[in-house]
């Protein structure tokens, strides 16, 4: 029995939902619910019993809950005081980045969090996906912020969502899927796409949805830089699959945004890490900070 595995166990109760204390810990809900079994196989005992409408305490549950709540109060009033006392010390965080991740939730949040915090000095660096994944991997301290497919991560590395952002069609006028209100992706069975390059997710992700349409899609370029695939696009060289806050009006005048009938066809924007308590209180204030004010 570990002190994480009671911490989790006592917000799961105040709760009374796994969904909701996994949200107020900034942790998965896979993740809530192993440390929850190993805590009943640890006690040989049932803590909850679970139901279609949620979870109640067993007689188990409700005696761990008055012993250890206090303890877990205590501790976190104690903490809260230690933080305040410790905060004001100069601070340099480092995360990693992919490109142009900001530009998809508020270009402002690094601004405005130094500016609420002056004492942390971030230091964003910025890496392809690929190389997020190794930095993470590197320290149990490290966290990243990039766009994924969901199902890639949850097993070496854990992740919060920050935001899902739907993709569109990013195709030239001229081009007959132009002139439909939403498309299905097996439409785009005999287009050449355009690929961000193999160091990104992008092309699993998008891969992952030709297949689940039956077919394979056609590379015909790839690129680091998405203003350079939403140009050919504009040309009329290729497709691009991309998010809005990707498009500008003024400078692709030939391209028309379509949407996807199904709107499971999105990109996910998650923070990274190994374990979210191994994280310190500054990385751990940034996270939280830009899951609230996101936009």
């Amino acid at each position: 029995m570990e002190y994480k595995q009671i911490e989790y166990f006592i917000e799961t109760c105040n709760h009374r939902s796994i969904t909701k204390a996994a949200e107020s810990m900034f942790i998965s809900q896979q993740a809530l619910s192993r440390s929850i079994a190993k805590l009943e196989d640890s006690l040989n005992c049932k803590l909850f019993n679970r139901t279609v409408k949620g979870i109640t305490l067993t007689d188990e549950g409700k005696y761990l809950y008055e012993q250890f709540n206090p303890v877990i109060m205590n501790f976190r009033n104690t903490l809260s005081k230690t933080i305040s006392a410790l905060e004001s010390r100069p601070k340099t965080l480092s995360f990693c980045c992919a490109p142009g991740i900001f530009r998809c939730l508020n270009p402002e949040l690094l601004m405005t969090f130094q500016e609420k915090h002056p004492q942390i000095t971030l230091n964003m660096l910025e890496m392809s996906d690929k190389e997020c994944d190794e930095y993470v991997e590197e320290d149990k301290s490290h966290f990243g912020l990039l766009a994924i497919a969901e199902n890639r991560h949850g097993e070496r590395l854990d992740f919060i969502t920050v935001k899902t952002v739907p993709l569109y069609l990013f195709v030239n006028k001229d081009n007959p899927l132009s002139k439909y209100k939403k498309i299905k992706f097996e439409m785009l069975k005999n287009e050449n796409f355009l690929f961000m390059d193999k160091k990104s997710y992008y092309r699993k992700l998008i891969n992952g949805y030709a297949k689940r349409s039956g077919f394979k899609a056609k590379s015909v370029f790839e690129s680091s830089d998405t203003n350079q695939l939403c140009s050919l696009a504009n040309k009329g060289k290729g497709i691009f699959i991309g998010i809005p806050q990707l498009y500008n009006s003024a400078l692709y005048k030939n391209t028309v945004l379509v949407p996807f009938e199904d709107e499971t066809i999105n990109w996910s924007i998650a923070f990274i890490f190994q374990d979210y308590d191994s994280l310190d209180i500054s990385s751990r204030k940034f996270i939280e900070y830009v899951i609230e004010n996101v936009n």
